[in-house]
């Protein structure tokens, strides 16, 4: 019989959470037009103080400790493809390198899978929002 799993994603009202099984990482992808708009949501919604970046624009990727058990979590703000692409790179590298997985020519395609992955959830996500 296969296992079934709860979920793989969930929108809690406007932060997407996305859970790796395979890396065992928390990913939030906050779809966002500006660092402010980012900065508003996190605040509202997770009590989350995110610090102002006046020059940042277009997405941005951060790592936050979370909870009692102090779980690092994976921030993704973008609002174009390019952009959500781009910071999902930034998440997956920061994934990886973090279990020992440098990006090199025999685990290139760890990467890709795991870039993959977590656009996919998105992208699919954000259609069906």
């Amino acid at each position: 019989m296969k296992k079934e799993f709860n979920y793989t994603s969930k929108w809690v009202n406007n932060i997407l959470h996305i859970y790796d099984f395979i890396y065992r990482q928390n990913y939030y992808f906050i779809p966002a037009k500006t660092h402010k708009e980012y900065q508003t949501i996190c605040q509202k919604q997770l009590n989350c103080v995110i610090e102002d970046k006046k020059t940042e624009t277009g997405g941005g990727f951060n790592v936050y400790t979370q909870g009692k058990h102090k779980t690092e979590v994976c921030f993704i703000w973008a609002n174009n493809k390019r952009d959500i692409v781009h910071e999902c790179f930034h998440a997956i590298s920061y994934t990886l390198r973090h279990r020992g997985i440098p990006l090199n020519d025999d685990t290139e395609e760890a990467f890709a899978y795991a870039i993959g992955f977590l656009t996919e959830q998105i992208f699919n996500n954000l259609k069906s929002r």
